[in-house]
């Protein structure tokens, strides 16, 4: 897309990512029918929520901290505000097929065996969410509506003490139904053969038939036993259809969070009737209203701000000022500039499409090793699971009830370290072979001073951002959540004094993170209903009386625990595998004397090797959606494997050395 340009400087950021959003957009064929069409329009006005609730984040602190005067309503009205914004998402997400799919069956399909998973699937979504409806019209009706059947509506029970409980309850009744609307939709859109990227003429294969017929009729006699059998099965049977479910169900290519939630709805009904579907429901409300989890579009607006201005580009290139005159300076230059922005943004997704479309073309027009080029871009762009803000560590620490300010802090040794290994590898390679990574020319590098003053004064606003953000987390200042507020407007006003600020940035930003947070925030949902579920059946007392009953070390229970996040990273998101480990995992943790921040580090770099590995590693498909059309998902897969070696190294380190993570917050609390 970007091979043409041929200097770094001339690549205009937003316009490439506008192309690109909107080339993704065709290829997977858009909204098929007037209801996704208008959700999606009608999108682009409840986004704008979210810059409500920042307003209002940023009117707290300032009456907080500067008037002593805090509000008794601001942190109940960004929560309902963002909850609202959640619930949307994932009609959005359904309706632009936003939602993660991780489908071996179904990505290899096309034709009419394609437009029947599509059916099966919107089958699914449509058993959902009539269940996702049913559960919420129970909370609905106690909360609207008193036994004798008056109208109430319940409220808070805080000081302010508004609606918000009755009315987030009711946004949640109202997407399940426009959810299996949706559905209903995408079933006709499938049966007419207008489904994504299909075509009506061609038949379905019978290799593929036969296929998807055992997988489905796997799921079926699975069923019967469940329902027929229920809890009689036992917890360990009842745990081994559970996980056999969840991997069969994700091969088909329904969305990992119906995947998840289906399940958890199925499971319940099974296990204790349809009286316990109400706890399904209760899960999703609950997660739907952890403040802390209002950090996270706060994190995601700033990275869009960030990514649709021009400041990362200019980031990039004062970093070349820096690097300009090392072997396989470009390579340091680009990890330099992604740790950056890593503790700008902690967006994992945006950096590596943002150094795709700035430093890929670069590395290649100077002639670098293209091996080399590709994993410097995935791994520099994937350091955002460890570089404080780490989006990672803000769900780990929600669901394991650590402090997110010690997990920040824990993590600034690790993920620098991290990065330095890489700036190792890079530059010993180029100096053993300068062919690999060719120096800048002199010409490039030999720039008027007044350019070179004009590049630095590019990012002074951005990385003083960064630091206030996380200065104001360590210092104790801010929780993470107004932090984020406060990092928002401050790449906002940085903006808006580089005159960059214009409707579209504004809107396209929100929209984006709209369709994110939809992404991230109910698979979310469907683990979170699951893990509340298997918890009730059981199963946590069962996996920790299993592990702490098998006479392992604890050093040989954490590796058995790290291996368990590797195999379920080749084939999950890693919020699900957060949402579904971590309340098992952390209480045998704590249970076997170990630091659960420790712990937390060791899980965030683990989720870092999955973004790198085959055959679902994020972070080849995001390079690869900006990449050179030359440019294979195996030759990006193979040119990680000594970037992912690296990842195990570091890991292994921090594994058996804790203090590399545990020294900073230690020394701090200790001062």
């Amino acid at each position: 897309m970007s091979q043409q340009k041929l200097a770094v400087n001339e690549v205009d950021i937003p316009d490439q990512l506008d192309v690109l959003k909107s080339a993704l957009d065709d290829e997977k064929g858009g909204p098929q029918n007037l209801l996704d069409r208008s959700i999606v329009s009608f999108g682009g006005a409840v986004s704008f929520l979210f810059a409500i609730a920042t307003v209002i984040s940023i009117y707290e602190i300032v009456a907080r901290y500067f008037f002593n005067a805090p509000t008794i309503w601001a942190h109940e009205t960004v929560i309902a505000l963002v909850a609202v914004c959640y619930l949307y998402g994932g009609m959005q997400c359904l309706a632009g097929d936003k939602h993660i799919r991780i489908g071996l069956i179904y990505f290899s399909t096309s034709g009419g065996t394609r437009r029947m998973l599509d059916f099966v699937n919107a089958l699914l979504a449509l058993f959902f969410a009539l269940a996702i409806a049913y559960a919420a019209y129970t909370m609905v009706e106690k909360s609207w509506w008193t036994p004798q059947g008056d109208l109430r509506l319940e409220k808070s029970g805080s000081a302010w003490n508004p609606i918000t409980p009755a009315l987030v309850k009711m946004a949640l009744l109202i997407t399940a139904g426009f959810l299996a609307i949706q559905s209903i939709g995408q079933l006709w859109t499938a049966w007419q053969g207008k489904g994504f990227r299909q075509s009506a003429g061609e038949p379905p294969n019978k290799l593929a038939l036969i296929g998807i017929a055992v997988v489905f009729g796997i799921l079926l006699i699975g069923g019967y036993v469940l329902f027929t059998e229920g809890r009689s099965l036992g917890i360990q049977t009842g745990s081994l259809m559970l996980v056999g479910s969840i991997m069969v169900l994700i091969l088909t290519g329904i969305p990992l969070a119906f995947v998840t939630g289906l399940i958890a709805l199925l499971f319940t009904i099974a296990w204790f009737g349809t009286m316990g579907v109400p706890l399904v429901s209760s899960r999703i409300y609950s997660f739907v209203n952890e403040y802390v989890l209002v950090a996270i579009p706060m994190f995601v607006l700033m990275a869009s701000l960030l990514d649709r201005s021009g400041m990362a580009r200019d980031l990039y290139d004062a970093m070349r000022l820096v690097a300009g005159r090392l072997k396989g300076g470009v390579a340091i230059q680009t990890l330099i500039a992604a740790v950056f922005l890593a503790a700008i943004s902690g967006i994992i997704g945006g950096e590596i499409v943002l150094l795709g479309l700035i430093a890929l073309p670069q590395m290649l027009r100077l002639g670098y090793n293209r091996a080399l080029a590709i994993g410097t871009v995935c791994a520099g762009g994937s350091l955002g699971t460890m570089i404080p803000p780490s989006i990672v560590l803000i769900v780990y620490g929600l669901t394991s009830s650590v402090s997110i300010g010690d997990l920040f802090l824990a993590t600034v040794t690790p993920g620098l370290m991290l990065a330095s290994f890489y700036i190792i590898y890079i530059y010993t390679r180029c100096t053993l072979d300068p062919d690999l990574g060719p120096a800048i020319s002199e010409e490039e590098l030999d720039i008027p001073l007044s350019e070179k003053v004009s590049k630095l004064k590019g990012v002074v606003l951005p990385v003083f951002v960064a630091f206030t953000v996380l200065g104001s987390i360590y210092g104790g200042i801010a929780s993470v959540t107004e932090a984020a507020a406060m990092g928002v407007v401050g790449v906002f006003v940085s903006a808006l004094i580089r005159r960059e600020v214009t409707w579209d940035l504004i809107r396209d930003s929100l929209r984006q993170t709209l369709e994110t947070c939809g992404m991230i925030i109910w698979i979310g949902l469907g683990a979170a209903a699951l893990v509340g579920v298997y918890n009730l059946m059981g199963g946590n007392r069962f996996i920790e009386g299993a592990i702490l009953d098998s006479g392992a070390t604890p050093l040989v229970i954490v590796l058995i625990m790290m291996a368990i996040l590797v195999v379920l990273g080749l084939f999950m998101d890693w919020i699900g595998i957060a949402l579904l480990t971590m309340p098992i995992f952390v209480p045998i943790i704590i249970k076997l004397g170990m630091d659960p921040v420790w712990f937390g580090i060791l899980f965030a770099m683990n989720m870092q090797v999955s973004y790198l590995s085959p055959p679902f590693g994020p972070a080849a498909f995001y390079l690869k959606s900006v990449a050179p059309k030359d440019m294979s998902l195996s030759e990006i897969f193979r040119a990680l494997v000594p970037f992912i070696a690296i990842q195990v190294v570091a890991l292994a380190i921090v594994l058996f050395f804790p203090e590399v993570a545990l020294w900073l917050p230690n020394w701090l609390k200790g001062n």
